[in-house]
Order: structure tokens, then sequence, then C-alpha cells
């Protein structure tokens, strides 16, 4: 029977892009930090090299089994050599020269070794060797973890491309079956994995995206049946930025203060995760020196069900609010100022909480009933999210969802721990993204108005009148009517909004790229354009594809 540790902490790096290099210093990391006898180190590696074969480490494994004290944070500072990693790789089926396995061959070395064969990352299909997508992949290595290294608390940081709410690039991998992870499959596979460790008797603890812009209300309201705290950030995120070595020494500190009869409570538990807070926090201020900011929030999702009612009310008012024309110019200014991430598709919900409330109480005018609700809703909103803050008997802090939120650099400034999509204009012809987030459990039946409610309400009343209607010019018809609507049939969706092949250089961010195609440039205009469906007819004005003088006067 397996032994049943203290801790489990699992590393999914999935780095089959140009991230690849960067993370082996991560590894190096996670390796130099040492190990606890009572702590599982389980890292999975997903090379960029096309045909290189997914690595898993059971860190120290070997070491943990010479060495007689119960931990070591600290290998010997003499020895020039720098201990690498492939003592730790776990072999599944491969054979050395002479046809031995070379988990045998080990074991023959060590005594003592006999760790579990980890899952395999591909599989053949009429002839062709297929990586497994970020799907099954990490399914299948959670299961590995939950039944082959029991422990009593889980952690898994996952290091990965971001952007999960509305993409489709989380963990991207270019040479996998499936490209990408889908939010509500994370949702699934963790929910999953958190029941297989309850069943076990253990719990999941901490959730770390080392991920661009992963930090949002969606994510954490998918997710709130899964781990018990998320650590994540708003913004961008580096691959450097979070200090392995140093949190997990923290872990193994933490575990060396356990009396033979303790373990770790919740008080404990909560005070380590928020130094690992403060530990990635205060390593990425030298990101500075570069030029780039960072932002990172702490979040106890078991509180997710205190902004139920308070995002409720907001998308409530907001909807009704958008039946005010004063109103609807208020809600897109304090879209317009708010902090954002992402190509302005993502807004800190705070933040555009805080820019609406200034400006329905600085409004001169007469406060109506709808901006009265939105002022309350906001409030609510703001207050559901502030962060915790000490008690005024100071015998700890008030526990709120957001524990800790901090940030590194101007572009940041305003960043409060949570985004929502916020889109300015449709996000594409198909909607494909809306329908997805329907489906999100944000967009549940326990709220009665949706954010996306909101969002499709917004986008409507933003949008502007047609040109030809604005500017009151009678409707096609006949011949032109004809035209626009052969031309609306083919240009259904505009191309990248880049400068590549233009001779302007407008959009140029690299200097290197004399045209500025590397340029992704996001549209904040919700104009007109032709997003019918292909088998019913278009309204008359639904939008304008051509300035009038390129329509003909007669037949072709």
């Amino acid at each position: 029977m397996l032994e049943t540790k203290e801790c489990t902490l699992m590393f999914y790096f999935a780095s089959d892009n140009p991230l690849a290099i960067s993370v082996v210093s991560q590894l190096k990391a996670i390796k130099a930090a040492g190990f606890h006898k009572q702590a599982n180190v389980i890292v999975q590696f997903d090379p960029f090299t096309e045909g290189t074969p997914t690595h898993v480490f059971d860190v120290n494994v070997i070491n943990k089994i010479n060495a007689k004290r119960e931990s070591q944070t600290e290998f010997d500072n003499d020895d020039p050599f720098v201990m690498n990693l492939i003592d730790d790789k776990l072999w599944n089926g491969e054979r050395t020269r002479n046809g031995k396995f070379v988990k045998k061959a080990i074991s023959e070395l060590v005594k003592g070794y006999d760790p579990p064969e980890p899952p395999v990352g591909r599989e053949t299909i009429n002839g062709e060797n297929l990586e497994f997508g970020p799907q099954r992949s990490l399914q299948r290595f959670l299961e590995f973890c939950s039944y082959a290294y029991p422990a009593k608390h889980y952690m898994l940081f996952i290091l990965g491309h971001g952007v999960v709410v509305g993409n489709d690039v989380f963990l991207f991998d270019e040479n996998a079956d499936e490209h990408s992870l889908k939010l509500a499959t994370l949702g699934n596979i963790l929910r999953n994995f958190s029941a297989d460790v309850k069943l076990g008797g253990g719990s999941f603890d901490l959730l770390g995206f080392h991920s661009c812009s992963v930090s949002s209300l969606e994510v954490a309201y998918e997710l709130q049946d899964t781990a018990t705290y998320m650590l994540a950030s708003q913004g961008t995120a580096f691959v450097g930025s979070w200090p392995y070595r140093q949190m997990l020494r923290r872990v193994f500190s933490a575990l060396d203060g356990l009396s033979k009869n303790a373990e770790l409570n919740g008080q404990t538990l909560k005070e380590m995760l928020t130094d690992l807070f403060f530990f990635c926090m205060h390593n990425s201020t030298d990101f500075l020196l570069a030029g780039y900011p960072f932002d990172l929030s702490l979040c106890d999702l078991s509180k997710i069900g205190t902004i139920r009612e308070p995002m409720n009310n907001l998308s409530k008012a907001l909807v009704r609010g958008l039946e005010d024309r004063r109103c609807v110019d208020m809600i897109v200014l304090a879209h317009w100022r708010a902090q954002s991430f992402y190509q302005e598709m993502y807004t800190d919900l705070y933040d555009f909480c805080f820019c609406l409330s200034e400006k329905i109480t600085d409004f001169a005018g007469e406060r109506t009933e709808a901006l009265q609700n939105l002022l309350d809703a906001c409030n609510e909103v703001i207050w559901a999210l502030e962060k915790e803050r000490p008690s005024r008997d100071r015998r700890g802090a008030e526990e709120k969802l957001i524990m800790c939120s901090e940030f590194a650099g101007p572009e940041y400034q305003y960043a409060h721990g949570l985004s929502v999509y916020f889109p300015w204009s449709t996000p594409n012809a198909d909607r494909r993204i809306l329908e997805e987030y329907s489906e999100y459990k944000v967009s549940g039946e326990e709220f009665e108005t949706t954010w996306l409610d909101f969002i499709e309400a917004y986008l409507r009343a933003t949008l502007r009148e047609p040109s030809r209607v604005e500017q009151k010019k009678p409707a096609l018809d006949g011949v032109q009517a004809l035209y626009e609507d052969k031309i609306s049939l083919v240009y259904t969706q505009e191309g990248p909004r880049t400068s590549q092949n233009a001779l302007d250089g407008r959009g140029k961010t690299d200097p290197k790229d004399p045209t500025g195609g590397d340029c992704s440039c996001p549209s904040i205009k919700n104009y007109p354009k032709d997003i019918r469906d292909r088998r019913e007819p278009k309204r008359a004005g639904d939008a304008v594809t051509v300035g009038e003088t390129f329509l003909p006067t007669s037949a072709a």
C-alpha cells in the first residue's frame, strides 16, 4: 500500500512552444530546492522540439532514498557540479542498450528505487505518432498524481500560454492532436481530480496559474468547486516570475514545523499560501527593469458565492441603465477609463465599478432610479471585491473572495484581482465566443440577469447606426441593393487589423519588422457589419460595405 504523504506538489509545464527553453531554468530551480520526505514533487515537462517525448519527473526521488535526514533544502554549496533532472525522470518501458528496462537498471544501483510508471503521452494512429493535446495530457497527469502519490494536501501549478475565457490559446500545443483547452473542459478535469482526491481523504488546496490573463470572474466561478485557493494574474505573466525554489522551500519549512502527530491546518496553510503570493510579487519587481508590468492575485474560491448577488444586481442594473442615453454614455466612459487587459478584451471588474460609480456620483443632473440602482450595484460589487484587511479587533483579517492583490508597473496600477470579459464589439461574425460564454457557470440559471445578458445588450445599445441611416439617405433598392448584397456575402468579416504589406508603417511594434505585421490591434469601435446567417434574408440597412461611388447605376 502506498504511503500517504503530507503534500503532493504538481507542476504541469505545458511548454511545447517557445516557452520551453526558458522553462528549463524553472526545472533547475525546482531541483535545487531540495526535498522533504513528506512532500511529493511531481513535474511534467513538454519540450518544444517535435518528436521529443513528454517527461515526468519525481524530483529528487533518489536523493530522498539515499538521505538519512527527513529533509534537505541546501545541497553541498562547495560542489561545483549542478544537479540535473535526468536521474529524476520516470521511465515507462524504455530500455538500455543491453535491452534491460531503464527502471530495473536503476533499481539495481539504488536500493529501494521503485517509482511508478508515468502515463504515456502519445499514441500511434494509422502509422502516425500523435502527441496528446492539453485535455488528455492534463487529465492523465492528474489521475497519475492522485493514485500514485497519495497525500493529505495537493497543490497544482500550471505553466503555459493563458487567455482561457472566450479564446482558443490556453495551454496551446502546436504539435498535439488538440491544440488548446477550453474553460469548461478545464473545469471538468479539475472537478474530477478534486473528487478523486477527496475519496482518498485529501484536499485540493491550491491552483496556481502561471499564465497570462487567467485571473477572472469567469475562471473563479467555473472552478469554485475544485481547488480552495487560486493564484493567477489578470495581465501578462513571465516564465521566470515565480520563484519555484523559494516557494518549495517555504512548503518544506512548513512541513518541518509540524510535529509527528500534527498536520497542516487551515490557518497554517493560508499563511503559507499568502507567503507564496508575496514571493512571486517581490520576485517580479525586477521585470520592471526590462519594462514589463506584472500583477497577481490570490483568491479564496470557497468565497465565490459572495459575489453572486452583487453580480446579479450589477448586470440587472446595467441592462436597465442601457435604456437611458445618459447612462449609456457613462457606462461607455467607465469602460474606456477602467483597467483593461489583453487587447482591451478584459476589464478589471472592481475598477469598472469604481469608474462608473464616480461618474454617477459626479453627475450634476437628476439622479434617476436607474442611476441610483446602478450606483448601489457598483458599490455592492466594490465591497465584495475588496481584498482582505485586518479586522478591527486585529485578530486576523476579514475573510473575502480576494485575499491578496498587488501590481508592479504603472500599466496595471488599477488592477484589483479579477477581470471580466468585456468586448467593445461583437467578437466575430459567427458569435462562437459568445455562444461558448453562455455555457460557463457564470452564465448559469442561478443568475436572474447574467453578465452575458449585459454584454449582448451593451453591444446592441452602443452599436452605431449604419452610415447611410445616420446621414438620412434613402435605402437602396433594385440593382444597387443587389450589388451590396453580393458584396456583403463575400465580405463577411474584417481582416486582421495590422499594417502587414501596407506602406504607412502604422502598428509597427518591432524595429526588425518593417511593415508592422506583428501587431495584433484590437477594435474598440462598435460599428455595424453584416453578421446575418447566410440562410436568412438581410434586413435593409443592417450594414454598409461600400460607399455609393462603388454602386452600379444599372445591371451589369
